[in-house]
């Protein structure tokens, strides 16, 4: 017997099949099954509302990790759109191919044996070299949440030219950053960024005051970059920023905010 249409089943947002085993989960941080809801909806709603997301869009993820934002988008890129992600840890990517593009096939995950010093030091591709397997001009969107929060700048830099390669002309990306305008040094942080892992008080490389990271000797496990920093690499992967950066609540420092961190948004220039 042939699958049910998930689209006619009774439930409207919990799918327990989807859901990746509680012990998998916590080695993405998620103790509370809530927090994977919360994080899931904020940005269905940040691609919508700055990445121009609807039912026809053909979406990339970098990072694409459990699938908690793909969960939600299950039932928006339902007219004809596509979603692609992929991530550097190879479990939660067979996790996803075996769970989640069964039930939705126009879901795709891929592993991407990339060296990072926190999450897969035993990666055999340098991020500066890691192509992404797509053509060209693929993507209405491209996003990464909490992706170049774990990132050095000359990655960064190799991943936009990346996004920009496989962006359609007029499409978005939508990063998201820590932000070092918006970090200020002994300032009381909200909920959980109260603490020393989030302190960005040790200037990295040869960037100056301009990239930070938070333990030196493991540089990737949280990383900040300065505005004119991501300014320089957007003109260099001949992007725009769509917008000034949106800034988040994790600092403490901004009076109005729209998600966790902040956010750049990207176009495609036209040639």
């Amino acid at each position: 017997m042939a699958d049910p249409d998930p689209m006619q089943q009774p439930w409207v947002a919990y799918e327990p099949d989807l859901m990746p085993p509680l012990g998998l989960m916590r080695r993405e941080g998620i103790d509370v099954l809530e927090d994977w809801f919360r994080w899931a909806e904020e940005w269905s709603l940040l691609l919508r509302l700055y990445g121009l997301l609807g039912r026809h869009s053909h979406v990339l993820e970098i990072g694409c990790g459990l699938g908690r934002i793909a969960f939600p988008l299950r039932y928006i890129l339902s007219g004809g759109g596509a979603y692609d992600g992929f991530d550097i840890c190879r479990e939660k990517v067979e996790f996803l191919e075996r769970s989640f593009h069964r039930v939705y096939p126009h879901f795709r995950f891929a592993w991407a044996d990339v060296y990072n010093t926190y999450y897969n030091p035993g990666g055999k591709t340098r991020a500066v070299e890691y192509r992404f397997p797509y053509p060209d001009e693929q993507f209405d969107v491209v996003f990464a949440a909490s992706v170049f929060t774990h990132m050095l700048p000359d990655a960064a830099a190799h991943y936009f030219r990346e996004s920009a390669r496989v962006l359609k002309p007029n499409g978005r990306c939508v990063f998201s950053f820590f932000l070092l305008d918006q970090y200020r040094p002994g300032q009381a942080r909200p909920l959980g960024f109260a603490r020393p892992d989030f302190n960005f008080d040790h200037p990295y490389g040869d960037y100056d005051s301009d990239f930070a990271v938070v333990e030196p000797r493991c540089p990737e496990q949280m990383t900040a970059y300065r505005t004119g920093l991501i300014e320089r690499l957007v003109r260099q992967a001949k992007l725009d920023l769509a917008q000034a950066p949106v800034p988040g609540f994790w600092s403490g420092s901004a009076s109005n905010w729209v998600s966790t961190q902040d956010l750049v948004v990207l176009s495609r220039k036209l040639t």
